[in-house]
C-alpha cells in the first residue's frame, strides 16, 4: 500500500478490519470516505491479512475493542511503527523511498486535491508533489544547448 497508494506506514498500521471490504476475490480499502479497489495481487495479500486479523480479534475480543488489521502481540494496540521499520530493514526495504515514488507517480495522473485526499496529506504538500511531477524539460534543453567548455 506504500508503493501503490503512497500511504505512510504509520497510517497503514492504524487500519482496522472495518477499513477493508471483501467482495469475493476483490478487496476495497476505505480511505478518507472513499473506497479504493486494490489490484488482484494486493487484494489477495490484504485478504489474507484480514483473515488473520479477524481470527486474532475473535480470540482476544475481551482484550481489545478495536479489531486492528495489523495487531501487535498486545491485541489492544496496532503494530508499532518502530517494529515495522525493523522488519522492513531486515528485508532491505525502505518505506520513504517507495512512498515518495508512489506519490510522484500518482501526482502525474491525478489532481493535487485528489492526491491529498487519498494519501491523507495536506493540499499544500500534494501541490508540491504535482509541481515535482510536471514534465517540464526546458531547463534540461537549455543546458544541453550550451556549448561545452
Amino acid at each position: 500500500m506504500v508503493l501503490l497508494l503512497g500511504l505512510q506506514i504509520s497510517r497503514i498500521l492504524r487500519f482496522t478490519t472495518g477499513d477493508v471490504v471483501r467482495e469475493g476475490k476483490a478487496v476495497r480499502l476505505h480511505l478518507n470516505g472513499h473506497q479504493v479497489d486494490l489490484p488482484p495481487r494486493i487484494s489477495a495479500l490484504v485478504g489474507q491479512r484480514l483473515e488473520l486479523a479477524e481470527a486474532a480479534w475473535q480470540n482476544n475480543r475481551s482484550a481489545s475493542t478495536t479489531p486492528w488489521l495489523f495487531p501487535c502481540s498486545n491485541p489492544a494496540r496496532p503494530l508499532s511503527l518502530q517494529s515495522m521499520h525493523i522488519q522492513l530493514r531486515k528485508a532491505n526495504l525502505t518505506g520513504l523511498a517507495g512512498r515518495n515514488t508512489a506519490r510522484l507517480a500518482l501526482a502525474t495522473d491525478v489532481p493535487a486535491s485528489i492526491l491529498a485526499e487519498v494519501t491523507g496529506t495536506s493540499v499544500h504538500n500534494a501541490m508540491r508533489w504535482a509541481t515535482l511531477a510536471k514534465r517540464d524539460w526546458t531547463d534540461y534543453i537549455a543546458t544541453r544547448r550550451e556549448p561545452n567548455a
